[in-house]
């Protein structure tokens, strides 16, 4: 979770203080936030002893989504170039596994495609999502929100949502960095 997740939300609260009013958060994150909810009582999967790469990463994911609260915040999946080489280090295999351990972690499919998202997409395509979400105006009264293919969508697993489960993870993430964050006025508007 520290390189997914962690580091950006100490970043994210720690800028808060000196936005302005519009401003708003963008996070990049990815489809694998429905692989797994957030492991609240073994978030570091027994010092590693039963660490699972995909269960991590989603959990991670999850917690990149907007958990901002009342702060105009995006998560933005991009989608896929493979001319990055981020998953080189993978063989097919391990995409396989996706399905069977998001199955097993939340009891759902795991769904990739919005609409006609193409599989694989530019850089053009990639940097589309992230930019909607940074600059048009209307999209503001819909945050905190996800976007995926330029459009926002309803999160397919309940607890990208849950209430519950996100000041969960605000909690949990407010623990690993050391540092409470409390915003007595946001200088955010919705207008």
């Amino acid at each position: 979770m520290s390189v997914n997740h962690v580091g950006h939300f100490l970043l994210t609260n720690l800028l808060v203080p000196a936005f302005q009013n519009g401003s708003r958060i963008v996070n990049t994150t990815s489809v694998a936030y429905q692989i797994s909810p957030v492991r609240f009582d073994d978030c570091a999967f027994s010092g590693g002893k039963t660490y699972d790469p995909w269960t991590g990463y989603g959990q991670a994911k999850i917690g990149s989504d907007p958990i901002h609260r009342d702060i105009v915040s995006f998560a933005c999946h991009p989608g896929s170039n493979l001319d990055t080489k981020l998953g080189s280090h993978m063989v097919v295999g391990d995409y396989v596994d996706i399905l069977p351990i998001t199955k097993r972690n939340t009891g759902k499919e795991f769904a990739c495609v919005v609409g006609d998202e193409p599989r694989f997409k530019t850089y053009e395509q990639i940097g589309a999502t992230p930019l909607i979400a940074a600059l048009d105006s209307d999209l503001a009264v819909q945050a905190p929100a996800y976007l995926q293919n330029i459009l926002v969508v309803q999160p397919l697993v309940e607890h990208a949502y849950d209430p519950d489960h996100v000041e969960k993870c605000w909690n949990l993430s407010e623990k690993l960095v050391g540092q409470e964050f409390t915003f007595t006025k946001f200088p955010l508007s919705r207008d």
